[in-house]
């Protein structure tokens, strides 16, 4: 079972490609129980905020496709993770046909204001609910079809966990898990378990994951885990606080049986604005390393950190502070823990305008 993270854009428009066990590698996406998840497109135009003299932003790097006609095939799914242009673009995202397959799930105000271009069918735009922890309403669910009628279903969840208090209405995560329409378990080799032929056990058993003490907030994997495998992804451009995550990981993720997080898609580089410009605009590193440590994530891939022409009075003030893939791989190395399990090493990846990369879950 895999996830490929393709950078469209060497920014925050990315294309997931979730593939089941024993997927070719030719032509994966095309494979039964595959799934794509098309993020935050942005590939044409500049992205503009209340006017050009407030802020205007353009890509100086030039996005891998010229339009979303030009990928393999329309996504299954297609989110929107905010309201501004740079993660909600009207000129790109109307290059999706009227009468298109993909179905756009964004938070409330962005599919608000997708709905407001009677562009798509309104059935195809969707709000994300806030997520609650216990709440299986708060979840967004789509079952994926078994590949025999002897064999199971599977399921890709998204949820929207925003920040608390936010003034610059930036920050929030999106969980994403994908369980294959078929077990990753095999009773013997090239043939699949059926998830009926699986003994039951709790969610949190201690053969699963288990979480410690309640005063260290901290999730842990377990040594070894017979339940079937799911792969999960946190997509947080501008970055959220662990404590924000935390029940979500501590509930669902762990319940799927979903940890170690697979790819934790977050910006590098810390961004500051004075407060009445929003204050913290992207927390970058020092944000995200208590995330990738606390789920144990096998990649952190950067979002939001490459240059941009901006211009306008919103960024007159703006201070950056950038920090190179070393230099987070040394910060991650700090925690003892991480250091004496080499297997749970996060892989620190910058992804430039088309380039993708692969992670693996047996």
């Amino acid at each position: 079972m895999s996830l490929t993270c393709k950078s469209l854009n060497g920014d925050t428009a990315f294309l997931l490609t979730f593939n089941p066990p024993r997927a070719p590698v030719s032509s994966p996406s095309l494979f039964p129980g595959s799934f794509t998840i098309l993020i935050d497109p942005w590939l044409v135009g500049a992205a503009t905020i209340l006017s050009s003299i407030f802020s205007i932003s353009e890509q100086k790097t030039k996005p891998c496709i010229s339009s979303l006609d030009k990928l393999d095939h329309e996504p299954d799914l297609v989110i929107i993770s905010q309201d501004k242009p740079d993660h909600c673009h009207e000129e790109t995202l109307r290059q999706l046909p009227r009468d298109c397959q993909s179905t756009i799930l964004a938070i409330p105000s962005a599919a608000k204001k997708i709905r407001s271009w009677r562009h798509f069918r309104p059935e195809l735009v969707q709000a994300l609910p806030k997520y609650v922890e216990g709440d299986s309403q708060s979840l967004y669910r789509l079952v994926l079809p078994p590949m025999s009628p002897r064999r199971s279903c599977g399921e890709v969840t998204v949820s929207w966990m925003p920040a608390k208090r936010d003034l610059s209405g930036l920050h929030h995560a999106i969980g994403i898990t994908y369980r294959p329409p078929c077990s990753v378990l095999s009773a013997a080799p090239g043939r699949y378990l059926d998830l009926s032929e699986l003994p039951l056990s709790p969610p949190a058993s201690p053969r699963s994951f288990r979480t410690i003490s309640s005063s260290s907030r901290t999730i842990v994997p377990a040594p070894y885990n017979d339940r079937e495998k799911t792969l999960s992804v946190i997509y947080s451009p501008h970055g959220v606080s662990y404590e924000v995550i935390r029940p979500y990981a501590a509930s669902h993720l762990v319940t799927e049986a979903a940890l170690p997080l697979a790819a934790l898609i977050h910006s590098f580089d810390r961004v500051e604005n004075p407060w009445y410009l929003g204050g913290n605009i992207s927390a970058g590193s020092p944000g995200g390393i208590q995330i990738a440590r606390s789920l144990y994530a096998q990649a952190w891939i950067s979002a939001h950190d490459a240059d941009k022409n901006n211009r306008g009075l919103s960024v007159k003030q703006t201070r950056i502070g950038k920090y190179a893939v070393d230099e987070i791989k040394r910060m991650l190395q700090q925690d003892q823990e991480v250091k004496r399990n080499a297997s749970q090493q996060t892989d620190v990846i910058a992804l430039t305008s088309g380039e993708e990369h692969s992670i693996e879950r047996g």
